[in-house]
């Protein structure tokens, strides 16, 4: 019954998962490592669209 009550009174609110409210929550170490993360992502990113681009560049000529 005491549940219920809480329940009521005091409802549960679900945490935002969008990208402005990690960086308003996060610890600093959070958001660093987030964002090296992304940075090494982009840049295998552009060394995989390099070596692509080098490829079919050599097929070519």
């Amino acid at each position: 019954m005491i549940k219920k009550i809480k329940s009521y009174f005091c409802p549960k609110r679900e945490e935002k998962k969008d990208f402005s409210s990690f960086f308003n929550r996060a610890s600093e170490a959070e958001k660093r490592k987030l964002m090296e993360d992304v940075a090494r992502k982009a840049n295998e990113d552009q060394r995989n669209l390099i070596e692509r681009y080098e490829r079919t560049n050599h097929k070519i000529a």
